[in-house]
């Protein structure tokens, strides 16, 4: 496992065919053994098995082709309603002579945890069983879209999609990361220097400027890149606004 943890690569494409049933039954009890907040489970998973869904969750994730074409398509939603349905179920109210509060931000922070936690030890499950996987950020656009396509509840919020099966062909190119030393802080939060931003990142502009992929005519910066890229990005637009917007409904809606 330690190897796979160190040579893990995020696989794009697939063989057009599903991973057993054993293999991905197993997974699924793998994905339901995760830490969670209070062992309260404030998650859930959709699992896409319609083509049709997939096509269209592939136009609103940033026209991502992938995503129609994977033979496995699992969305992780930040759920609270779940509870709130059960409070109603056991009459909680009435048996503590109390009004529910409205679900909020804290809330929405711990459903969060438990959903992306979930989905890590899911993509750990999945390599280690020899397949590939992939996050997909973009699950998070087009809320009202996907609200309606998936038939979300106020308090079910998409935290983050997961395509997986079994890859194409064997990923060797390394992975750049920082050196520890520049992400590891003890006891506090550590302001770094000009010079220590810029070596934190030294790596991957080496790397990225050795494959002529920097901004202006390959003299700029990852900073740069990052900006154009995906800081300052249409998609990223979209991402900040569909974000509120759920959440605004999270805390609004009773």
């Amino acid at each position: 496992m330690i190897n796979n943890l160190l040579n893990r690569r995020s696989h794009r494409a697939f063989l057009n065919e599903k991973i057993n049933i054993e293999d991905l039954n197993l997974i699924k009890k793998i994905t339901l053994q995760a830490p969670t907040a209070g062992n309260t489970t404030l998650y859930s998973i959709i699992e896409i098995e319609s083509q049709e869904i997939k096509n269209k969750l592939s136009i609103l994730c940033d026209n991502q082709e992938m995503i129609k074409r994977a033979p496995h398509v699992w969305i992780f939603l930040a759920d609270f309603h779940r509870w709130l349905k059960y409070f109603e179920y056991s009459e909680t109210e009435q048996k503590t002579n109390s009004t529910i509060r409205k679900v909020a931000l804290g809330d929405l922070h711990l459903a969060m945890q438990d959903a992306i936690i979930a989905a890590q030890t899911a993509t750990i499950a999945i390599d280690e069983l020899g397949y590939g996987s992939c996050y997909v950020g973009d699950i998070i656009e087009n809320y009202e879209e996907l609200q309606s396509l998936l038939n979300l509840p106020a308090h079910a919020v998409p935290a983050t999609m997961l395509i997986f099966g079994k890859p194409k062909k064997k990923l060797n190119t390394p992975l750049v990361r920082p050196d520890e030393k520049y992400i590891f802080f003890t006891d506090a939060y550590k302001e770094q220097t000009k010079t220590e931003i810029e070596e934190t990142f030294s790596k991957h502009e080496d790397n990225a400027r050795n494959n002529n992929a920097l901004p202006f005519d390959n003299k700029g910066s990852i900073a740069d890149q990052f900006y154009l890229r995906k800081f300052s990005s249409k998609f990223m637009k979209e991402m900040n606004r569909s974000t509120k917007v759920f959440i605004e409904r999270w805390c609004n809606e009773k």
